[in-house]
């Protein structure tokens, strides 16, 4: 006895496409209908008319520098988080996105000093208070300050110079009292 098999045609199933192509037909680029294809330029060939808005394969920035701001009000934050660093008070983790990784390492380094020295910070010190800033912009990407701070025990000077580091300003040295 033979058996045959139906097939019905609405339960199985069909090939669907892919759209990664396969070695045998080349790569090519997916497009949608009715778009027209975009030329292809070599950027490396000096006769070739390059659009002017690609520079070696890459788009241009624009040229327009934005204003940067005030650094008193950073300097302040900055050196008032550094001495919160010294006396156990802040993490150093904290500053890192404001200081260069030399004052960070420096300043990661006088925290574990203390923190080793059992100098634990007491729930009770007051708060650091800046008294004083003074900041002297040196030119339009640098600028020098003297801050006074009040850390509860003492009163301290630290100075500061801050430059301009992709687009923001940044704390390159840093000296506490």
């Amino acid at each position: 006895m033979t058996t045959t098999s139906v097939v019905d045609p609405q339960t199985t199933a069909t090939a669907r496409s892919t759209s990664v192509p396969t070695e045998a037909s080349g790569a090519r680029l997916l497009r949608c209908v009715g778009e027209t294809p975009a030329a292809t330029v070599d950027v490396r060939d000096p006769r070739a008319r390059v659009p002017r808005h690609v520079v070696h394969g890459r788009p241009l920035v624009p040229t327009t520098s934005v204003p940067l701001p005030d650094p008193t009000p950073l300097c302040c934050a900055v050196v008032r988080a550094a001495v919160e660093v010294v006396r156990g008070d802040r993490t150093v983790q904290q500053l890192a996105r404001w200081v260069t990784p030399e004052i960070y390492e420096a300043l990661a380094r006088r925290a574990r000093i203390v923190l080793d020295a059992g100098l634990a910070p007491d729930t009770a010190t007051r708060p650091v208070t800046v008294r004083r800033a003074r900041v002297l912009r040196l030119g339009s990407e640098v600028a020098e300050a003297t801050v006074v701070v009040d850390d509860g025990d003492r009163v301290r000077a630290a100075a500061a110079r801050l430059e301009v580091r992709r687009g923001t300003w940044r704390v390159v040295a840093l000296e506490i009292g």
